[in-house]
């Protein structure tokens, strides 16, 4: 059996781009009461624009962001370097979690260091979910 079962592209676009700013996450219904099992971010290098034509973050910015995860109302997976979640920078290893009830809309990324970002830029994510614990 497949360990993932559905994705979903999720979008966060740069409202500021402004050093020590907290971006979080819009909701995703796709991910409500699912359990994500893996994660993967991109740079414009793999996806030139979004799904809604925003330009993705280039590969000069890939340090600039710090990635949070939260469950409930716990960060559980804290401060995770976003290049680390490219999976073209791993060996083409998509991070992997353990049936995480994430809290999207609770989740963010900080921007710890603005590196030619701007406010037409977007990050961009694949959540890999189930709908049962594995």
């Amino acid at each position: 059996m497949s360990r993932f079962t559905r994705s979903i592209l999720v979008e966060l676009p740069l409202t500021t781009t402004a050093n020590g700013s907290t971006l979080n996450f819009s909701d995703v219904p796709q991910l409500r009461g699912k359990f994500v099992q893996g994660i993967e971010a991109y740079t414009s290098t793999q996806v030139s624009k979004s799904q809604t034509q925003r330009t993705v973050i280039g590969s000069g910015s890939q340090s600039a962001f710090l990635v949070n995860l939260v469950t409930d109302s716990e960060t559980t997976f804290e401060n995770i370097p976003y290049f680390t979640l490219i999976s073209s920078n791993n060996g083409g290893l998509i991070r992997e979690f353990n049936n995480l009830k994430i809290n999207i809309n609770k989740s963010n990324i900080y921007i710890s260091f603005n590196t030619g970002l701007t406010t037409a830029q977007s990050a961009l994510f694949t959540f890999y979910y189930t709908d049962k614990p594995i």
